[in-house]
């Protein structure tokens, strides 16, 4: 079976009057801001709801943001909730980059700038894979606080077991 190159699907351009759910800012084709992201395993490609700027920005600073929000967090909830899927390795965004199929895609696996008409990865900057990501995440694992539990953790539990 052979795989498709960039060159056989034709990206789109802008709708009249999209704009960035970030900036704010118009998404044209005379600002070259328009970027398409594909979802895998599907393999669709779709509009992002974000211009040029906000993607390169994500993709910049998406995992930092992630090691450091893990470090700093004073929230044993939210660091539950961040270490549930590990480090990220792919930009994403639920509502400017929603997965294609939603039960079946898993991440996005490239972007496209109409900028320069090229098609990158999506991996983030500084991001990890395999045995070097199974490593970083078991390190902020090390964050969570196993014993002690703070006042409140476990009201919903209280109040069941008394009905």
């Amino acid at each position: 079976m052979m795989e498709a190159s960039s060159t056989d699907y034709e990206h789109g351009k802008p709708t009249e009057g999209m704009c960035c759910l970030c900036t704010m800012e118009d998404i044209t084709e005379e600002d070259q801001n328009y970027v398409e992201y594909q979802s895998y395993p599907s393999m669709k490609w779709q509009p992002a709801q974000f211009e040029l700027c906000v993607v390169q920005q994500l993709l910049d600073t998406q995992f930092q943001q992630y090691v450091d929000r893990v470090k700093k967090t004073d929230c044993q909830a939210e660091l539950r909730r961040l270490l549930a899927s590990g480090p990220p390795i792919y930009v994403s965004d639920k509502v400017a980059l929603p997965l294609a199929e939603e039960e079946t895609d898993t991440h996005v696996c490239k972007l496209w700038f109409a900028v320069d008409g090229q098609e990158r990865t999506a991996k983030l900057k500084g991001a990890v894979e395999g045995e070097e990501r199974e490593k970083l995440w078991n390190e902020l694992k090390e964050f969570i606080i196993v014993e002690g539990k703070e006042e409140g953790d476990d009201e919903d539990d209280d109040d069941e077991k008394k009905k």
